[in-house]
């Protein structure tokens, strides 16, 4: 994993981060840990794209390729494990996002939850209608009852003939992968079975490709999201059959959503700890995610404008999310709950 395609993330991620946060972040924003911090994190740097998309990726993978990158001088160390990019390392990466293939449809966020789901439909339904209309017996590519269930049930339902089924999904795959690059739409073909060949894996294409296998596994990634989100917007076409009814993820954890239906509720933070039995900090810990995740919640009730301003003025200023630092800043008695709250709300700007 030293090198390659890995680095290059990491190296983008801790240019984000820009040392407030230690290489364990990247690790659960890439492995999609529903923490508040994490879903905090992923918003206030602007790292959605990135939640949840590599599950399988393990502390010492990232640890190991930030040390690669710590012995090639691209990233020096700060406090708590973190790293800031050296002049060598802003060089490379600018350098890098001009020239190297970067995901540009990649949404974590969005579809981390249901991409494989989609994916094991999509691929069955390929099968099926291939070796159908070729008239041969097959084994399944996944043997996932659920879909097995889905894609037999979504077939009985169908009006259209088999060949009307498959010439409108040939279509539409088709459209999607003219207009991304050659060589993704060549890995995501490659991961298709037919009646005469089995897909193949990401490790088997990077080999025949002769790519690193981190790079063919988000460019897959990065046209499978494109996918979705293509079929999401096109409701009358079978991409669309294929993942309307796979429920988005809520991007709350369960106990931050207990907090916002008590919220709902007209409670203040002093009620719902006591209805819940939980420390105030806890509750607060919640609000501070609702508010960087729910797009129409206001923090009007737990902070005055002018005492937001003032936390706005103070980070823009001094460019960073630290929050002792700034509620150093702030001659006021501001909170840190306070300054976190209007981090959450604001994220978007910085």
């Amino acid at each position: 994993m030293k090198g390659g395609y890995a680095s290059f993330l990491i190296l983008f991620c801790l240019h984000r981060f820009s040392g407030e946060r230690s290489l364990s972040a990247i690790y659960h924003l890439f492995t999609g840990k529903k923490s508040s911090q994490t879903l905090q994190d992923s918003k206030w740097f602007q790292l959605e794209p990135f939640f949840g998309v590599w599950k399988e990726v393990t502390l010492n993978d990232v640890e190991a390729a930030a040390q690669q990158l710590f012995e090639n001088g691209l990233i020096s160390p700060v406090q708590n494990r973190s790293y800031i990019l050296t002049e060598a390392g802003k060089k490379q990466l600018d350098e890098q996002l001009h020239q190297v293939f970067f995901p540009v449809h990649i949404n974590g966020w969005r579809y981390h939850a249901t991409e494989k789901t989609f994916w094991y439909r999509l691929s069955l339904l390929v099968q099926t209608l291939s070796n159908v209309l070729h008239r041969t017996r097959f084994e399944p590519i996944h043997r996932h009852e659920e879909t097995l269930i889905w894609v037999k049930n979504y077939l009985l339902s169908q009006k259209r003939t088999v060949h009307e089924l498959a010439q409108t999904l040939y279509k539409e795959i088709y459209d999607i992968l003219s207009s991304v690059s050659e060589e993704e739409a060549t890995v995501f073909t490659l991961r298709l079975t037919s009646f005469e060949r089995i897909g193949w894996t990401n490790e088997q294409i990077a080999s025949y490709l002769q790519k690193d296998p981190v790079y063919v596994r988000f460019q897959f990634q990065n046209v499978l999201h494109y996918m979705m989100a293509r079929a999401e917007s096109k409701r009358s076409s079978v991409l669309y059959e294929l993942m309307h009814d796979l429920s988005l993820p809520i991007p709350l954890t369960f106990s931050t959503q207990k907090t916002y239906e008590w919220l709902l509720r007209g409670k203040s933070i002093e009620e719902i700890a006591k209805l819940r039995r939980l420390k105030r900090s806890t509750i607060e810990d919640h609000v501070v995610e609702i508010a960087a995740n729910i797009p129409h919640f206001s923090i009007q009730p737990f902070i005055n404008e002018k005492r937001a301003a003032k936390i706005i003025e103070t980070v823009r200023k001094l460019r960073t999310r630290k929050l002792k630092v700034i509620r150093d800043a702030i001659d006021d008695d501001v909170s840190y709950f306070e300054i976190r709250l209007v981090l959450a709300k604001e994220g978007e700007m910085w």
